[in-house]
C-alpha cells in the first residue's frame, strides 16, 4: 500500500497510528489533558490523510498498467491482422521487398518491446497507406480495420508517454507525503511530547504504552535498525 514510503516512513506511520490506537483505547485518561486529545485528534486527521494518498496512488498505477496492457493487445492484434493481409497482397504480386516488411507472425509480435511494436505499427500503417482503398479488399481490408491500427497505434503510443506523466505524479504524491510527516513531526515534538510527561504521574500505565508506541522500529537495507524518537 505504502508504494511513495521508505522504510523508515511507513515504520514512523505505523508509530504514530498506534499512537492514536493507545490514545482512543485510554480516552478517559487522555481527555484528563484537552491539548493533548486535541493533539491526538489532528494525528489521527494527518494519518487517515496518509493512507488516502497511497490509496490513489496505488489506484492510479494499477489503472495505468491495465490500460496500457489492453491497449497493447489491441494494438498486436491489429498489427497481426493488416501485416498478414500486406503480407498476402505482397506475395500475389511479387512484391517482395513489402513482404519483408511486413513479415510478421503472432509470435514474433508477442515477443516486441513497446517501442519496438510502436515502430512495427507506423511500418506497418506506412505501407497501408501506399495502396489503394480497395488494394487489399480481398485480403479482408477495409476502412474499418485500417482506421482501428491507426486508432490503436495511436493510443498505444500516446499510453506509453504516460511513464513520465505518472514520474511527475509520483513526485507530487512524494511531496505531499512529506508535508503531512513534517506535519505530525512537529505536532508529536511540539505538543504530544511535550505533554505526555504529565501521565507519568497521572496514568503511568497509559505513559508506558504511549513511549512504547512512540518507538520506531524499521528495516534498513542492510539491517534491522530500531530508531527511537527523541526524548519526550
Amino acid at each position: 500500500m505504502y508504494n511513495n514510503m521508505n522504510n523508515y516512513q511507513a515504520a514512523k506511520h505505523a508509530s504514530n497510528k498506534l499512537i492514536v490506537t493507545e490514545a482512543r483505547n485510554n480516552s478517559s485518561v487522555v481527555n484528563l489533558i484537552p491539548s493533548f486529545a486535541t493533539g491526538i485528534n489532528r494525528l489521527e486527521v494527518i494519518n487517515t490523510s496518509i493512507d488516502a494518498i497511497c490509496i490513489q496512488q496505488a489506484k492510479n498505477i494499477t489503472g495505468l498498467t491495465d490500460n496500457k496492457s489492453f491497449l497493447r493487445n489491441e494494438l498486436s492484434d491489429s498489427v497481426l491482422d493488416v501485416s498478414g493481409a500486406l503480407y498476402s497482397y505482397a506475395k500475389e504480386h511479387n512484391n517482395k521487398d513489402l513482404a519483408a516488411k511486413v513479415n510478421y507472425k503472432e509470435a514474433a509480435i508477442a515477443r516486441l518491446t513497446n517501442a519496438e511494436l510502436i515502430t512495427t505499427a507506423g511500418i506497418v500503417l506506412d505501407e497501408i497507406h501506399r495502396l489503394s482503398m480497395n488494394d487489399l479488399t480481398n485480403e479482408g481490408i477495409s476502412f474499418n480495420e485500417t482506421k482501428l491500427l491507426e486508432d490503436s497505434y495511436a493510443s498505444f503510443k500516446a499510453a506509453n508517454s504516460e511513464p513520465r506523466e505518472a514520474v511527475i505524479d509520483r513526485s507530487g504524491y512524494t511531496q505531499q507525503l512529506a508535508d503531512l510527516f513534517a506535519k505530525a513531526a512537529d505536532l508529536k515534538k511540539n505538543t504530544l511530547d511535550r505533554l505526555v510527561t504529565q501521565f507519568q504521574r497521572k496514568a503511568p500505565d497509559f505513559y508506558a504504552k504511549y513511549k512504547a508506541a512512540a518507538n520506531v522500529i524499521y528495516k534498513s537495507a542492510a539491517k534491522n535498525t530500531q530508531q527511537p524518537d527523541a526524548k519526550a
